[in-house]
């Protein structure tokens, strides 16, 4: 996995302490895999498949995590990209600090991130239930693009699709 070119970017949330968003090394998968697994509205990947994207030959991807001044995580991105695209694959942050401003932080970094890359455009799919994402997606400047019958399992449900020009 290519690491974004970007520095590293401060920024308060809501009066909170200054978090940092940066490129994730392969240190960060055990607290990637721990915060994701408190969550119960993120994707649950094996352990393996994050070990994965820093593999040599895997797909070019970023991975972004926001971590606070202890560098303490608090939040990730995952994208893969291709031909010219991106595919969000995973996001995640701390239940102490959603809807606070770190999902979108995350999702402007990516912008970023992927930009610089001459990527044109960002694709993802979220479980329809999860409105609290799909309000995030709306509010970062994703439109909705239709949806996947019976896409997720565990359980069965359509999964809504959403893109961005960049």
């Amino acid at each position: 996995m290519g690491a974004p070119e970007e520095s590293s970017s401060n920024k308060p949330l809501s009066g909170a302490p200054i978090f940092v968003i940066r490129p994730a090394t392969p240190t960060d998968i055990p607290a990637v895999f721990s915060l994701e697994r408190a969550l119960a509205s993120a994707a649950h990947w094996p352990e393996a498949s994050y070990n994965q994207i820093f593999a040599p030959g895997s797909p070019s991807r970023i991975a972004l995590v926001l971590e606070d001044e202890s560098h303490s995580l608090h939040g990730f991105v995952i994208a893969r990209l291709a031909s010219g695209e991106c595919e969000l694959e995973n996001i995640a942050v701390s239940q102490n600090l959603q809807r606070a401003g770190a999902g979108t932080l995350l999702l402007q970094s990516l912008m970023v991130a992927v930009r610089e890359r001459e990527v044109q455009s960002i694709h993802l799919e979220v479980r329809e239930w999860n409105t609290a994402a799909c309000a995030l997606y709306v509010k970062c400047g994703f439109a909705s693009t239709g949806r996947r019958a019976k896409y997720y399992s565990n359980p069965e449900e359509d999964a809504v699709l959403y893109s961005i020009q960049l």
